[in-house]
């Protein structure tokens, strides 16, 4: 069986699959858990995680008490406890499960967030009913029109919008606080916190990778993914959780690095495509099922004559000369990119010139698209806990530097005793530094037998930023 009919077969048997439950966006339970979690293994938060004090690293349990956060708690307890991304009565998982469960609950209820137009600038915008073929007045009243929101906030914003619960505001704040909180099960309890807001911001990151999310194709996740009448959503990510659920999302092909939180998301690129955004190589690249170019008359005269096929987007751009002899068969023909890979069938049928996606096509494009978004959530990990500074005791005194190059920001010092207790020593207002300039110094209080030193302000491209540092003392 060659490779390409083995995808057929498979997406047969997905075809099979999808009448049992509906897909409304990528699946939280299932691709969005896996995709933060190989973004995890590929990036160096094990390390980071450790340097901090959390010796098991992505294996450290942290608890947070239910009475703590109650409502976070009791939205994770909704989650499939099977998921293993659901703490335990006291609270209490490992840190990897909580980057996890950050990712799976972050669509609800701000899922309509979650969408970025590169070429307009636009998040979510309500379909238009009778505008779109697949969603009839009745369905979309079956589901609660009222609770479909007209507008939703563009992705890029909402991740650091002030009024998003698990946006940067949060994570930053968290993660600072599982620094410089006095105890280690305060630090635990906000390490859990920060990690949350992580995963959550993955989520919106990893939605750029599926093109109706980025090419204002709201009306695809309206389309039919089973029998029942109100079984509606997108088929192409209910088709991914099928085909690889949890545990078998592909691998960060490489990590991705960006200068700036939204460049991540959208960019103008370098010219070769290498600084652009997830949402822009996403919108480029692949067609949405409401975003295929228009059906066409093909005349006598246009047959012997190159086709211009039209487009709903400039990109993708299929070719001028398209083979309408293989598209006039039954099975039409495929429009496949320089790598292979399923672009879009077409077929001529009684003179007309149509455009579709089915699902052994949706198939070969979530191969492709899966590596590159777990690739763009790695880097983005990276991004988050990228801060480092140097910390070294000599005698009674300890010093502080940039590991890294730093904006303005405070500098505060803190003592752990062997209780594993921390106090405040110093803070210090720190201008712009170059790698290895002086931040802070102080003297280090008897008892101490660790040092850290936590950074909040800028970095040089005026990005917020956490850097931190430790030392022990000898």
């Amino acid at each position: 069986m060659t490779p390409r009919l083995a995808r057929r077969a498979g997406a047969a048997a997905l075809a099979v699959a999808l009448a049992a439950s509906p897909a409304l966006a990528w699946e939280s339970q299932t691709t969005h858990a896996g995709l933060a979690e190989q973004a995890a293994l590929a990036s160096h938060l094990h390390a980071r995680l450790r340097g901090l004090g959390f010796t098991r690293g992505l294996y450290e349990p942290l608890t947070m008490p239910p009475a703590d956060a109650p409502e976070l708690i009791a939205a994770l307890r909704r989650l499939d406890p099977a998921g293993g991304f659901v703490p335990d009565n006291r609270g209490r998982q490992y840190a990897l499960s909580w980057l996890a469960a950050g990712a799976a609950l972050a669509d609800a209820p701000f899922a309509a967030n979650h969408f970025f137009d590169p070429t307009t600038g636009k998040g979510w915008q309500r379909p238009g009913v009778g505008l779109v073929d697949s969603v009839e007045e009745s369905v979309v009243e079956r589901l609660g029109r009222a609770s479909i929101p007209d507008r939703g906030v563009p992705a890029p914003d909402w991740v650091v919008a002030k009024d998003n619960p698990l946006g940067l505001d949060g994570f930053l704040d968290q993660y600072a606080k599982a620094v410089r909180a006095s105890t280690p099960g305060e630090r635990s309890r906000h390490m859990a916190g920060a990690l949350v807001a992580a995963g959550a911001i993955l989520h919106v990151l990893a939605d750029m990778g599926s093109p109706s999310h980025v090419r204002g194709d709201t009306a695809a996740h309206f389309d039919p993914v089973g029998r029942g009448r109100d079984d509606l959503g997108s088929r192409f990510e209910r088709i991914a959780a099928l085909a690889w659920g949890r545990l078998g999302v592909p691998a960060p092909s490489r990590v991705v690095t960006r200068p700036t939180l939204r460049a991540f998301f959208t960019g103008p690129g370098t010219g070769t495509g290498a600084e652009v955004g997830l949402a822009d190589a996403t919108a480029g690249r692949w067609f949405s099922p409401h975003t295929l170019p228009r059906p066409m008359r093909i005349t006598a005269a246009v047959g012997r004559t190159q086709v211009t096929p039209q487009l709903v987007r400039p990109k993708p751009a299929p070719p001028a000369r398209l083979n309408l002899m293989a598209a006039s068969q039954e099975q039409g023909a495929t429009l496949d990119d320089a790598d292979g890979t399923c672009l879009s069938r077409y077929r001529v049928a009684h003179g007309l010139l149509t455009w579709w996606l089915d699902d052994d096509c949706l198939l070969e494009q979530a191969a492709a698209i899966l590596p590159e978004v777990a690739s763009f959530e790695a880097g983005l990990l990276e991004f988050l806990f990228r801060g480092e500074l140097n910390v070294q005791v000599n005698g009674g005194d300890v010093a502080v530097s940039a590991a890294t190059p730093l904006g303005a920001g405070d500098v505060e010092i803190l003592a752990e005793d062997s209780r594993g207790v921390r106090t405040p020593v110093a803070t210090v207002k720190s201008q712009a530094a170059t790698t290895g300039a002086a931040l802070a110094r102080a003297a280090a209080p008897a008892g101490a037998v660790r040092l850290i030193a936590l950074f909040r302000g800028a970095d040089a491209a005026g990005e917020p930023v956490i850097a931190v540092g430790a030392a022990d003392r000898k």
